[in-house]
């Protein structure tokens, strides 16, 4: 993972950070037997490494929702904006980062821009707002790389979900689990929850770099599910406007 922190993203870097993140659905396992039998009892000695966190994320997308049609067509090179932040309620933004994650083919990377001390209140903001609201704080940040892009955006899909962290004992590998997933639809202004839609099922998420690909298969074999195209954007998109 690439951070730039008031620096603009340097191109010629993009490359360096490359690392696969593969995704397995589990839609008929419970959180926590699927913590004891798939993440702790296979050969690579997986630890807890942080308490469980609410995630929260806003992400972006033109007027052609051209990072959804980029997904679902699995073209090659693409791209998607996102805010994140973490907090039990929702509509509290506090300290958040934008992120844009790349993708090359099976490999991505992701450079984060963060925003220590920006607060809002998503109750209280129209999508103008929140666009021009992040975009005053990356100025202020001296974030430029990614003004241009994100003021042709607009918020396209709430999302919240809680999250489990798991370190290999070779610090190789990462799984993160994600389970208790929601979706909210912004342009409902007035009361975005009026278009929840809940999925009940879990992501485990496999996170390594290019190097530790081979060794990954055994990891992989071990997980016992299927690997998943699985893109909460592209999910959570088709939830809420289906």
């Amino acid at each position: 993972m690439v951070k730039a922190v008031n620096r603009d993203f340097n191109q010629k870097s993009q490359f360096k950070n490359l690392r696969f993140e593969r995704k397995f659905i589990f839609q008929h396992l419970g959180l926590e037997d699927l913590i004891r039998n798939v993440v702790f009892t296979n050969s690579f000695g997986f630890e807890e490494i942080y308490t469980r966190r609410t995630v929260n994320n806003i992400y972006f997308d033109d007027n052609n929702f051209s990072f959804y049609k980029q997904n679902v067509a699995g073209d090659e090179r693409r791209e998607k904006y996102r805010l994140r932040w973490y907090n039990d309620v929702f509509s509290e933004i506090q300290s958040p980062t934008l992120e844009i994650k790349r993708k090359y083919g099976e490999v991505g990377d992701k450079i984060s821009y963060k925003m220590d001390g920006f607060k809002a209140d998503l109750n209280n903001l129209n999508l103008d707002a929140v666009t021009d609201k992040i975009v005053h704080a990356l100025k202020e940040k001296g974030h430029v790389y990614p003004i241009s892009r994100l003021q042709s955006l607009f918020p396209a899909l709430y999302n919240s979900y809680e999250r489990r962290y798991f370190l290999s004992h070779c610090q190789h590998f990462r799984i993160t689990v994600d389970f208790n997933m929601a979706f909210f639809n912004p342009h409902f202004q007035s009361n975005y929850r009026v278009a929840d839609r809940s999925i009940h099922d879990i992501v485990l998420e496999l996170k390594y770099g290019r190097e530790h690909d081979a060794e990954s298969r055994i990891l992989s074999q071990q997980i016992g599910a299927r690997l998943s195209k699985n893109s909460k954007y592209v999910r959570g998109m088709d939830c809420i406007h289906s």
